[in-house]
């Protein structure tokens, strides 16, 4: 099988250090704009993005692994793949394993107005926007922290726009494909409650609550998860 990472909001690939170390043939996607290249602005976009990355790279056996608004991108590649509008062949994909998810991804109305209000007076990245890695160990924390800041608050801006317009709660029960839900008992960007409404919406899904693990609970826990997903991984067929 073939690993695809997918990283959350103002992130770059190397979240998924621990990951990619551990499994074989993995790998970690930088999307459009992080840094390289002009963001993308919807999910759909992002989404359509990786099919064409899996059909270039001529991929097949993906088990894609998103986080945050990676796991919203795993999610909408799945259902364009399953779509009678596109061209790509489906059975490329064997798996999603999705990480701190949710079949919608509101974000605080403060939050976006604040950044945009930031990005136009120039300020300087705000400390706030990385207190979700505080639990993780060095030297990850100081290289996820950097690529964050520069990438930059524009880009975090687009992806968090793109999370809060995400939106698959009536369609999300036509992924048949099976699925892996992860979270952290302490999570409160994405909460339990948002991968229970997923358990409960796919017909092909489990879902392991990981203990005192926050939102970046894959980095943070990284041999549990990774537990987890190898777990998965070897009882699919």
């Amino acid at each position: 099988m073939t690993f695809v990472f997918l990283h959350g909001s103002g992130c770059t690939n190397n979240v998924w250090a621990h990951q990619v170390s551990f499994f074989n043939n993995s790998i970690a996607l930088n999307f459009p704009g992080h840094p390289d290249g002009e963001a993308l602005c919807d999910v759909k976009s992002i989404a359509q993005w990786v099919l064409n990355t899996v059909e270039q790279e001529d991929l097949t056996d993906v088990v894609l692994v998103g986080h945050s608004l990676g796991s919203a991108v795993a999610m909408q590649a799945a259902l364009l793949a399953s779509s009678e509008l596109t061209t790509f062949d489906s059975s490329r994909f064997k798996a999603l394993v999705l990480i701190g998810a949710g079949a919608k991804l509101k974000v605080m109305p403060q939050l976006l107005t604040s950044l945009a209000a930031l990005i136009e007076g120039g300020g300087a990245f705000p400390d706030y926007l990385l207190a979700s890695n505080q639990q993780l160990q060095e030297p990850l924390r100081t290289e996820v922290n950097s690529a964050i800041i520069n990438n930059g608050a524009a880009v975090m801006l687009k992806d968090f726009t793109a999370c809060d317009n995400f939106d698959v709660m009536q369609e999300i029960g036509s992924i048949t494909l099976p699925v892996q839900l992860i979270v952290g008992n302490k999570d409160i960007m994405t909460p339990v409650k948002y991968s229970e409404f997923l358990l409960g919406q796919l017909p092909n899904a489990k879902l392991n609550i990981i203990e005192n693990g926050t939102h970046m609970v894959f980095a943070e826990q990284h041999a549990t998860v990774n537990g987890c997903i190898q777990e998965f991984v070897n009882g699919l067929t």
